[in-house]
């Protein structure tokens, strides 16, 4: 269901709901001209990497396990401007040949690249290729920017390619991707391109990750509700600010995933333990999954390892 209305007398936004997982419906709000992105995405997005000395001592019982949980990954950081056929990238045009059938989604619509990773170009990550390029494209005839709320591994509106090397040279690829019209109403959630670059970090398991509890033994709410001399007000300021600076927001390869919904590998999919990529909300390339959303894509630790990427797990959800 879409509706349409004014806002503030400016910008026409579209309300979108998208039933989750739990059947609960939310709202994502998408602006028709991206002129500001909410402000609601500076302040979640904002990385508190200390903690309180109150917080470090309710964890201080949980650290050995939440430690153990400890994996390298790739942070992305995204730069606006224009990039070349065999670079990283943030939307743009992809690295294609001119010979090879180019990805259409379910109605026969082109798809648009939304992200390219060229493995050559980033830090080595273990059991993640050395080299060849990794692209993500989506259906610019779809609400849900090609996400199967029911199936989320069915690559109908959504695709994946991983190209090995050596690549072609630049006369052999396709310049002209005029073909791949996005309709005036359909909102592609980034409208700028960009380069990605990358930087090896680690990090421990993320308090939205379906496994948290495994790890802790509680819910992420029992940790502080639970505690000794904490009344209700502080324990919710205590979750708020782990949260805070255990969220998994952010653009990376590996590590693990942030939501501003639920894991949806709580109920299905729970043997796509490994984050292939995580793409953010980002003003730097006005990058905005609905209302501030983040997009993730879960990947079989045997698949990744074979460069298998027909059975990946794309969601993304919205504040």
């Amino acid at each position: 269901m879409e509706v349409f209305l004014s806002f503030q007398g400016e910008k026409l936004v579209r309300i979108m709901t998208v039933l989750s997982l739990t059947g609960r419906v939310h709202f994502c709000m998408i602006e028709k001209e991206r002129l500001v992105l909410s402000l609601d995405l500076f302040i979640r997005r904002k990385i508190i990497v200390t903690q309180s000395a109150k917080l470090k001592e309710i964890l201080a019982p949980y650290r050995p396990l939440l430690d153990e949980t400890e994996k390298p990954m790739i942070q992305l950081q995204m730069k606006q401007g224009k990039t070349g056929p065999y670079d990283s990238k943030i939307a743009g045009d992809p690295y294609f040949p001119k010979n090879d059938e180019y990805p259409v989604d379910g109605e026969g619509h082109p798809m648009k690249l939304l992200a390219q990773i060229n493995f050559g170009q980033l830090p080595k990550l273990k059991d993640y290729p050395e080299k060849g390029i990794l692209q993500i494209f989506i259906s610019v005839h779809d609400d849900l920017y090609g996400m199967n709320i029911d199936h989320k591994t069915e690559q109908k509106d959504f695709r994946i390619k991983f190209i090995e090397e050596p690549f072609l040279a630049e006369e052999e690829l396709l310049t002209d991707f005029s073909f791949v019209k996005i309709p005036d109403d359909f909102y592609f959630p980034v409208t700028k391109e960009g380069a990605i670059t990358g930087e090896l970090a680690s990090e421990t398991i993320s308090v939205g990750d379906f496994r948290f509890e495994k790890v802790t033994g509680k819910n992420s709410w029992d940790l502080f509700e639970d505690a000794d001399g904490v009344n209700g007000d502080e324990a919710d300021a205590l979750l708020d600010e782990f949260y805070e600076t255990a969220s998994g927001f952010g653009h990376k390869l590996g590590g693990y995933p942030g939501f501003t919904q639920e894991d949806p590998r709580t109920y299905v999919d729970q043997e796509h333990t490994v984050l292939l990529l995580q793409i953010d909300s980002d003003d730097e390339v006005d990058l905005m999954w609905g209302d501030c959303g983040i997009a993730n894509f879960f990947i079989k630790p045997e698949d990744l390892k074979r460069k298998n990427f027909e059975n990946v797990v794309y969601n993304w959800d919205c504040s």
